[in-house]
């Protein structure tokens, strides 16, 4: 095979190389990229900000002694945050575009968020017209015969993996911000 010399202008091979460097990142243009940067890593810092809100108001309410309906009317609570947060994580990881790494930790944060609420929701529920002298207000679950400790105990492990997984995505987000910079700073380079 014959090899061809091929003529291209400066103004080709800066496009050329604009190209590669957006096929890399996963985006067609800067605009895009900043509006990337702005949309997707600030709606998954919102969302590990709330994260970190319900651990710390949760983890305090673990030290005190209350009674066994009121935990498991915050373990109810919980579990309907949770439902908002699996739902928006499962909507912005569709606009993560090219880092697999941070799509990973979405999806990690995620599963673990659903598997959370999904024993929360074994633990207590809410269910209307159960009537219990215990459990006022309808509270139902397997919290009810499991002592008091033991569902403190419990409640930590779920929020414990959540933080977990919320801590790795922390660090791709911030990983994912300095490479949006650096390719921003690339493509003004070329210009």
């Amino acid at each position: 095979m014959a090899k061809k010399i091929v003529r291209i202008t400066e103004s080709d091979l800066v496009n050329i190389v604009k190209r590669v460097l957006n096929e890399q990142g996963g985006y067609d243009d800067p605009i895009q990229m900043a509006q990337h940067g702005g949309a997707v890593i600030g709606g998954l810092k919102k969302i590990i900000d709330n994260i970190i809100e319900l651990l710390s108001d949760n983890i305090e309410s673990l030290k005190t002694n209350i009674p066994k309906h009121k935990r498991m009317k915050i373990m109810v609570d919980i579990g309907n945050v949770l439902d908002i947060v699996e739902d928006n994580l499962r909507k912005i990881r569709k606009e993560i575009m090219g880092n697999r790494e941070l799509r990973a930790a979405v999806s990690s944060l995620r599963m673990s968020v659903d598997k959370g609420r999904d024993r929360l929701k074994s633990l207590s529920s809410f269910t209307s017209g159960f009537a219990h002298p215990e459990m006022p207000g309808g509270l139902t679950g397997a919290g009810m015969e499991i002592p008091s400790q033991e569902l403190n105990d419990k409640l930590f492990d779920i929020l414990l993996s959540i933080s977990t997984k919320a801590e790795k995505l922390a660090f791709e987000l911030r990983d994912e911000e300095e490479n949006i910079i650096d390719r921003l700073g690339r493509l003004d380079n070329l210009n």
